[in-house]
């Protein structure tokens, strides 16, 4: 079974290292917790984007933000019927590489770039 390499550029990782501070800073005093209960599901996403990562469809956001470039969603949902995030991804098939570009939460508007 072919493996990919995940990839995550700065700007991803940083959007990453603020939603878990933002979980992290939960007033109720709970966020300890929760920021590491959305790590791990988050960590989970990119281990299952690892292996045939084409098995998710593609993002609303497809070759809009980035024309010519195929973008995929992966959507995660750490806490049972509450709203989740999706993780927008491209592949490289040819060098085996999965390439996180946002993460964004469902709530939040389509990415325009």
């Amino acid at each position: 079974m072919k493996r990919y390499l995940i990839e995550i550029p700065r700007r991803a990782e940083l959007s990453i290292e603020e939603q878990i501070d933002w979980l992290f800073s939960d007033p109720r005093g709970d966020g300890e917790r929760l920021s590491e209960k959305w790590a791990n599901e988050f960590d989970n996403v990119l281990e299952s984007l690892t292996s045939y990562p084409e098995r998710n469809g593609f993002a609303p956001e497809n070759s809009k933000i980035l024309p010519g470039v195929k973008i995929r969603q992966k959507r995660f949902r750490p806490w049972k019927g509450k709203p989740g995030w999706r993780v927008l991804y491209m592949v490289d098939e040819i060098e085996a590489i999965v390439t996180i570009l946002q993460i964004r939460h469902e709530r939040q508007p389509w990415a325009e770039e």
